[in-house]
């Protein structure tokens, strides 16, 4: 059986190219952001990781387009081969706060036999997707962020290799300062038993973790098959809720009556809520609290499930595929929301995040919570490492 965590035999982009090609990945941008850096920059790895179903062309089209943008960069000279497969420890530096892991290719085997936990129910369709861009477009930079829980030794081992200089440090087009270092080779040996005798848990990229097991069924499970991802402690996961807008018109007289038979509900100042309340705004900012304290546990307990089960489908008909769903992360600006909301006389329901200790709950429970539960940071950029 192949060891859990490994070295990564790699490509990194060099200095003089990483601010323009390194770039969010397409999942954490809207729509027009996305089309806005595709125009604006054509050197961004955007082009290559752009989501087919977002594109309005034939996915094998666009998945030639992915595999041209890919040659065109590796053409120009903004990646270099790293000698000899390694292990790099990755930091980014934000606004919001600084996250540092351990790059490593990780056995796509642990993903089925439970040395990696996932928490986060998928998309078929989407999957399907990055199925076939994954078959199409013969490299991967897209990190898979997991995390592990805390471990002194792993930090003692990572706080060694960032004393040196980075072999890679730039900003960003979004402003996110990013370092790379190169794993000595004691540190790596340390690094490589140290996590891969853990069990380690998806914090974000449940999808991408699918569609790469779903290659590596498909080509017969070789022992070789790996993810690439980015290794946090659990202690540097930061969660925030992704909240619920459901496109108008809806009728809002119609929803609180009948909200009313099973919540209370009254007035509130903003989108904030605690655990175990669902905001709402119809107009103006209500909170929406449950009569009876709710003592379920795993993915029944969550708020998430409680607003699918006990509000959008009972009361509006919506459920996860529904094209009036739209899912939009606690980081965004609620205001803008909020007045698409009353041009379309839609409504927004807000939640509370779930604590980390409800995902590794759920994840040891082998249980799964609804696609788009958790807003999860880091959000490691795209176009930095190709494997």
């Amino acid at each position: 059986m192949r060891r859990l965590v490994d070295t990564v035999s790699a490509h990194l982009v060099t200095p003089e190219w990483a601010a323009r090609v390194v770039s969010p990945l397409h999942d954490v941008l809207t729509e027009p952001e996305r089309r806005r850096i595709l125009v604006d920059n054509p050197d961004s790895y955007l082009h290559v990781t752009s989501d087919p179903l977002a594109l309005q062309a034939p996915s094998d089209a666009v998945g030639s387009a992915q595999t041209r943008a890919l040659h065109r960069l590796l053409g120009i000279g903004a990646y270099q081969p790293v000698p000899e497969p390694a292990l790099f420890v990755y930091r980014i530096s934000d606004d919001r706060g600084q996250h540092t892991g351990v790059i490593a290719s990780v056995a796509a085997a642990g993903f089925s036999d439970g040395r990696v936990l996932g928490h986060e129910r998928v998309q078929p369709r989407r999957v399907a997707g990055l199925v076939r861009h994954y078959e199409q477009v013969p490299m991967r930079s897209e990190l898979v962020a997991l995390f592990h829980p805390v471990d002194r030794l792993v930090d003692e081992l990572t706080a060694r290799v960032v004393e040196d200089p980075p072999i890679l440090t730039f900003t960003d087009t979004g402003g996110a300062a990013q370092s790379v270092w190169r794993v000595g080779h004691e540190e790596e040996v340390a690094l490589v038993g140290q996590l891969g005798g853990q069990r380690l848990y998806i914090a974000d990229g449940h999808h991408r973790v699918a569609a790469a097991t779903e290659c590596w069924e498909r080509q017969g499970r070789p022992d070789s098959g790996a993810v690439l991802c980015a290794v946090y402690p659990q202690d540097q996961v930061v969660l925030h809720a992704f909240h619920r807008r459901v496109r108008g018109p809806v009728a809002v007289p119609a929803l609180l009556e009948g909200l009313s038979t099973r919540f209370d509900v009254v007035p509130a100042t903003g989108p904030a809520v605690g655990r175990g309340e669902i905001g709402l705004y119809a107009g103006r900012w209500l909170v929406i609290r449950p009569r009876e304290p709710r003592r379920l546990t795993g993915v029944a307990g969550l708020d998430v499930t409680m607003l699918h089960d006990e509000v959008l489908r009972p009361f509006l008909g919506v459920d996860l595929e529904d094209p009036r769903l739209e899912f939009v992360p606690d980081l965004r600006d609620l205001d803008a929301t909020a007045r698409e909301c009353d041009r379309d006389a839609g409504v927004l329901f807000t939640l509370h995040p779930p604590g980390i200790e409800d995902l590794v709950s759920v994840a040891e429970r082998h249980e799964v919570m609804s696609a788009k539960t958790t807003f999860v940071q880091p959000k490691p950029h795209t176009g930095i490492f190709l494997s």
